[in-house]
């Protein structure tokens, strides 16, 4: 393990949080929300897509402090899109609507849970 590692973790999970930031609660709209529950919709891929963009900036900046090969930015950006549709998909389809009860928002926590699994896996499988 080298010097810096625990910078560079720190950074790329920092980048990872921005940008899920960015792509679930600033540029999301209402109807990607409604959408993701119905497989495939395009309105509801379009926010994996977002993602996917989102993603792939994020590790492009990355980039600038730690070297990471192209293909392996378009690999998890890919990834990560694939699977943050997989999770919101089960979350819209099967989970409780009605966000004035603690089912819904305890189905919301685990939904969050589950993308930040993700990112760990991230920092795992490009940095270590």
């Amino acid at each position: 393990m080298h010097k810096y590692l625990y910078m560079e973790i720190l950074l790329l999970l920092t980048l990872l949080q921005i940008k899920h930031w960015y792509a679930d609660f600033k540029i999301q709209t209402y109807m990607q929300t409604v959408k993701k529950g119905v497989w495939l919709d395009p309105i509801g891929v379009s926010h994996s897509i977002d993602h996917m963009w989102c993603t792939l900036v994020a590790l492009l900046v990355f980039s600038i402090f730690y070297p990471i090969t192209v293909g392996a930015i378009f690999l998890v950006a890919f990834i990560e899109g694939i699977v943050h549709y997989l999770i919101d998909y089960t979350k819209v389809k099967y989970g409780c609507k009605d966000n004035t009860k603690p089912l819904f928002w305890n189905q919301f926590g685990l939904d969050q849970l589950a993308h930040q699994i993700c990112y760990i896996l991230i920092v795992f499988f490009l940095l270590v």
